[in-house]
């Protein structure tokens, strides 16, 4: 592939009969002598003096066809080596059916006739006979994807049929979505330019949406930059032609987005795990207990005094309830913990299964629906749930077994539709695009996390795979989609993911749209933060925002005189503002302008007493200030918290030693260090500590020798 790359067709020759050699294969052998060939009668014409104007083109097709090649090789070699391919590879080539697609556009006619004219059969028979026909076309399908995933990269005239086949509206729609899924994963896992072409081509014209939300994800997580590069040129041209459909950049973006949503179902079902789940059930414990319990004089008492309490009570675990529902509509996958215990039945050992649209004819399921298909609440979950494909035959699977275990009476409430455990969606929600999509990616989330097998594929769910942020594909550059990058770093950044928002902003390269808010991001990310927040500002120069960045970044770089200009200008823009006064107060003390931060805490601290921000930060002024009395008062307030702050601690014990009670401070620091400090750091945090205060530590007399006497004395090693 790397003389390939370096478009050295001779070089790519020779190695490609080194590995012909080793693996003998007579029709790849044949394929291999006739570029030789051609790319010699090429040489030899030069050799004499012709000077054929179309010899790049000629090169460029032998560097096509040795691709092609190559990629052929390639697959073979896969499916020689891996135990899955190989079973895929024998169930599609044992089967005695021709797969030219004429014949298969036939077959698939066909089914959706005979489907359709089953109206017409005698009621007695229909249903065996339905059983039969989707038995059969089942079996079918499932060969078909075999086919797909384990046959040699397309010709042109291949892919114009296929293409019209996707496009057919004699075709069910079910069979044209399975099929562009089988395309999608035989394009990630070997590029094929015709594969590319035709899903860009349906993503295009297609009129199914379903149909057109795959393809979508197909060409998309099928680019390959170095391919783009060097040897398909087509790739780039047929992406800038899409995209000048305004709709089709936004289905990008939101596609990224949601790409992002199934990155994350780890973190969410954290999240419903560990906070929504278990409000959830303590709501819903203390609800019962209330219902259940007799009025004694305790709870009428209470019903008069707290008449609001019960109504607060059921708000709050509505909302709870709400949370998580609030979280699946923004796209998030609240449903993938349960559901990922729910992927080892047999049915999905059949890797078609794990793509199939959901319907009830499935062979697989068929039973269990006309077992369990009057249950109302089975049929609704099933119809309004806002669950994937792959889900739906899982919950369907399940369903025998959940059943067994519910009471009797809860089971009469599923049978008459009353219990509802879901979100119910319209069924004008579930036909937007958006929502399509984003239960495909579901659906190909659930594989590539949760099948055995799925190392057999190029995994774009891997997290830190360079795949998983596509819009920064070389296909993309010239077209606008830099215009909207921005939208997708805040939302990186509001779903936790500052990793990927920092890769997206290194390739946010088109200086035309470095505004105002370019900058800003890149500052809140830290990617040279000062200098980020200064361009910000000068674009924006009444930028609160950006100011206090820079606020920040001095503070927290120590350089408390320019923090202390930025809080006096923001202070000028904003004089009410609290967190303001406060933060130049905070500077103030930092450069031991005492009387002039006291000025300041002592009114925050009179309009509100009980901030005890400010009242850590006047306490410490005080101390500073040597007005010891008044900081002891403050200090009792702070130390009367059930959970101290840290800081507290630390302040608490300069005032101590600052006012002779020497055991005492010492006592603070120790505690402090053997509390947050692993062993062989605690020694470097009690000189640290104390150092970082030198300066105050000299102006109240102490002595450098009594600094190392304090660390000594604390002595955390044998603490």
């Amino acid at each position: 592939m790397g003389a390939l790359k370096g478009k050295d067709l001779m070089c790519a020759i020779k190695d490609m009969e080194n590995y012909l050699a080793a693996h003998p294969h007579q029709i790849n052998s044949d394929r291999l002598f006739a570029i030789k060939t051609d790319y010699q009668m090429m040489i030899d014409y030069w050799r004499k003096g012709y000077k054929d104007p179309e010899l790049p083109q000629l090169y460029h097709k032998l560097l096509h066809r040795m691709y092609v090649l190559y990629a052929n090789v390639m697959t073979n070699a896969r499916v020689l080596q891996s135990p899955l391919m190989a079973s895929l590879f024998m169930k599609a080539h044992l089967s005695p059916r021709d797969w030219s697609v004429q014949v298969v556009r036939e077959q698939l006619e066909k089914f959706v006739s005979d489907i359709a004219l089953l109206e017409l059969e005698p009621q007695h028979i229909v249903k065996e006979r339905r059983k039969a026909l989707h038995q059969q076309h089942t079996q079918l399908m499932t060969e078909l994807f075999a086919h797909i995933l384990t046959a040699d990269l397309w010709t042109d005239g291949q892919g114009e049929s296929i293409e019209q086949l996707l496009l057919s509206p004699t075709v069910d729609s079910a069979d044209q979505q399975l099929i562009v899924s089988a395309i999608t994963l035989a394009s990630m896992n070997c590029y094929d330019m015709v594969k590319f072409r035709t899903l860009i081509h349906v993503y295009q014209q297609s009129i199914d949406e379903y149909v057109r939300q795959r393809a979508l994800f197909g060409w998309v997580f099928s680019l390959d930059n170095e391919l783009e590069e060097f040897l398909f040129p087509e790739m780039r041209t047929l992406v800038e032609q899409t995209v000048q459909n305004p709709n089709c950049m936004k289905e990008l973006i939101e596609l990224q987005e949601q790409f992002f949503y199934c990155l994350s179902a780890d973190e969410d079902r954290n999240t419903i795990e560990k906070e929504i789940m278990p409000e959830l059930l303590k709501n819903q414990q203390k609800m019962q207990h209330r219902d259940e319990q007799e009025q004694d004089e305790e709870s009428i008492l209470n019903d008069i005094l707290h008449p609001d309490a019960e109504e607060q009570e059921f708000e709050k675990l509505e909302n709870t309830f709400h949370r998580m529902i609030d979280m699946q509509k923004q796209g998030s996958d609240v449903y993938f913990g349960g559901f990922s215990q729910m992927k080892r039945y047999p049915f999905f050992n059949e890797i078609s299964n794990w793509f199939t649209p959901f319907f009830t004819d499935h062979p697989g399921v068929a039973q269990t629906w006309d077992k369990y298909g009057n249950v109302k609440f089975l049929s609704g979950i099933l119809e309004f749930g806002p669950f994937c494909n792959s889900d739906k035959y899982s919950f369907l699977l399940a369903f025998e077994t959940v059943l067994n275990g519910i009471p009797e009476n809860v089971r009469q409430m599923l049978d008459r539709g009353e219990a509802v455990m879901y979100q119910k969606l319209g069924t004008e929600e579930m036909s937007t695009p958006a929502y399509i999509r984003r239960i495909y990616l579901q659906d190909m989330f659930r594989f590539f996390r949760l099948n055995p097998l799925h190392n057999e594929f190029k995994n774009v769910f891997e997290k830190d795979s360079f795949q998983s942020m596509f819009i920064t594909r070389t296909a993309f550059d010239n077209t606008d989609i830099q215009a909207y990058f921005k939208d997708v770093v805040a939302f990186l950044i509001k779903r936790n993911q500052k990793y990927y928002a920092k890769g997206l902003m290194d390739n946010w390269f088109e200086e035309r749209y470095h505004d105002y808010d370019y900058y800003m991001l890149k500052g809140y990310l830290g990617d040279n933060a000062e200098d980020s927040y200064r361009k910000a500002l000068e674009l924006n120069p009444q930028s609160e925002r950006a100011l206090l960045g820079l606020a920040r970044i001095w503070f927290k770089h120590m350089d408390y005189e320019k923090a202390l200009d930025a809080y006096n200008q923001l202070l000028e823009m904003n004089a009410d503002k609290k967190s303001y006064q406060l933060n130049k107060a905070i500077c103030l003390t930092n450069l031991y302008r005492f009387d002039e931060a006291e000025q300041i805490l002592f009114r925050l601290n009179y309009e509100d007493a009980d901030n005890l921000d400010v009242v850590r930060v006047l306490a410490w002024a005080l101390t500073g200030n040597g007005k010891y009395e008044q900081a002891e008062r403050l200090y009792e307030q702070l130390n009367e918290q059930e959970e101290p702050n840290e800081i507290d601690a630390i302040n608490y014990g300069f005032y101590l030693w600052f006012t002779g009670k020497i055991d005492d401070a010492a006592n603070c620091f120790r505690t402090y260090v053997t509390n947050a400090k692993p062993r062989e750091d605690r020694w470097s945090a009690v000189c640290d500590l104390i150092y970082k205060e030198h300066e105050l530590l000299m102006q109240k007399g102490i002595t450098e020798r009594e600094m190392r006497m304090m660390v000594d004395w604390v002595d955390v090693y044998n603490a």
